[in-house]
């Protein structure tokens, strides 16, 4: 079979396009994601929902997330399609919205609960599909000496959804709006940003890329490929033979893995999970779950702690103060991503986790401008994990199998934790809303404990992404 090279080649996506719509993914995803909490308060307050009740959804809606990131990343390695993927999540976001109106607009009552629940299943798994997905697109396009501040930028767009999204619905509900019928406007804003990253990275493919190109094709992936070793061929050349396809991939492999002993890549450009299940990240996976169950078990049971204990009360104060806390990520996202390039990773890995403890003791214990400062900063550290986590996983896992690591670390671990966080914290409460003093401190100090493990975590120099050690 000829295996000469042609002048064709797939289009490429250029990094400003691609970090572009992924921000915007970004913005949108987050802004839904963390947009679920302020509805279950809605539901607590308006339909006198139980504190069960509020925890089963809240829990059902991480678990869906947990239990689809998986099966979301591997199909993505496997399949490409990562621009047409993101869409798709956001897209099911917004249906999950569009239930929760319906169980808000119903009387109080079990049809209302079981539409909640159902809704908080489809928001569920609509928002497993971004972090791993659009992680693995900017790690694909960027170099490893910028990774960290290109996540950190994206992250960014993350942190802002989420700071805005609390205030713009009580600013929208405030325009004779009901709170019922502005979660059906937010919906559909949802569905039009999912057409906008449909046609900007829809035929975003990005299953086979080279290291010093740095750049996903657009397009099916199982066309035109573009070479993975341009040192063999010109940059205008493309792969037509699969033979040659093959040898490309195991080649990108052995020189641009982004972890020693990749093992050989299978026939779709996935790895197998056991080579990349390494002990490092076993550990990060196991690292981020917990962080993860005490910071977001936490934030997921901010609003109503704000509304019982602090009396703020579902209104615009709410909105404004869980803004505050969110908006803390915008600049934490960007510098935690240039620490990453620059430092031991796993350093700054123990250092945001202490900094998230430290921050909340200083908001439970604190009134005023310190109460309020230490809620920035709380969302400082907590919001930054994306960039540092993405990034640790493009060290230890191989080009083609990132969307995999990404859905292991974050998906089973972060959002896992975020599963169990809000359940953990609802116990912890033992049925009364005054004990959520006590329950957010319990949960700091556990994660704390997760310092201790991060030196059985590898050392990898940013300089040859090579283990030093561990």
């Amino acid at each position: 079979m000829s295996s000469t090279p042609t002048t064709a080649t797939a289009p490429t996506a250029s990094r400003s396009r691609t970090l572009t719509f992924t921000s915007i993914g970004h913005f949108m995803n987050d802004g839904m994601v963390f947009f679920v909490p302020v509805v279950a308060d809605i539901l607590a307050k308006n339909h006198r929902t139980s504190a069960a009740l509020v925890t089963a959804v809240l829990t059902v809606f991480y678990v869906s997330s947990a239990i689809s990131g998986l099966i979301v990343g591997r199909t993505a390695d496997k399949i490409g399609k990562r621009g047409l993927l993101v869409a798709t999540g956001i897209f099911m976001l917004s249906i999950g919205l569009l239930v929760f109106y319906f169980a808000l607009a119903l009387p109080a009552g079990v049809a209302s609960d079981l539409l909640a629940i159902v809704a908080a299943v489809i928001a569920g798994v609509g928002s497993s599909f971004y972090h791993p997905i659009g992680g693995s697109i900017i790690q694909l396009v960027f170099d490893m000496k910028s990774r960290g501040k290109a996540l950190g930028i994206n992250g960014a767009f993350g942190s802002l959804g989420r700071a805005l999204y609390p205030s713009l619905f009580f600013v929208v509900a405030a325009l004779a709006i009901s709170k019922t019928n502005t979660v059906v406007i937010f919906a559909a804003l949802g569905i039009f940003v999912a057409a906008i990253i449909m046609y900007g990275i829809g035929g975003l493919s990005g299953s086979r890329t080279s290291e010093a190109a740095g750049s996903p094709t657009y397009g099916n992936h199982t066309g035109n490929v573009a070479s993975a070793n341009p040192t063999n061929t010109s940059p205008t050349s493309a792969v037509t033979s699969p033979a040659i396809v093959n040898s490309a991939n195991k080649n990108q492999s052995t020189t641009g893995s982004s972890a020693p002993n990749a093992g050989t890549a299978t026939s779709t450009g996935a790895h197998p999970i056991k080579e990349v299940l390494t002990k490092s990240v076993i550990t990060l996976t196991i690292i981020s779950f917990i962080r993860s169950m005490a910071f977001i078990g936490i934030v997921s049971w901010v609003p109503i702690y704000l509304t019982t204990q602090k009396h703020l009360g579902v209104s615009s104060q709410l909105g404004y103060t869980v803004t505050i806390m969110f908006a803390g990520g915008i600049l934490g996202q960007p510098f935690i991503g240039l620490m990453a390039d620059r430092f031991d990773k796993r350093i700054v890995l123990a250092l945001s986790s202490v900094g998230s403890a430290i921050t909340i003791f200083g908001y439970i214990s604190s009134s005023g401008a310190v109460s309020i400062i230490s809620l920035i900063f709380f969302g400082f550290f907590t919001f930054s994990s994306f960039p540092l986590l993405m990034s640790m996983v493009s060290d230890y896992v191989p080009r083609e199998s990132f969307t995999t690591g990404n859905a292991i670390v974050w998906g089973v671990g972060s959002t896992g934790g975020q599963a169990l966080g809000p359940l953990v914290v609802g116990l912890l409460t033992f049925g009364s809303y005054s004990h959520l003093d006590v329950a957010f401190t319990i949960m700091a100090i556990l994660a704390v404990a997760t310092v201790l493990g991060t030196p059985l975590m590898k050392r990898v120099d940013s300089r040859t992404k090579m283990a030093l050690f561990g």
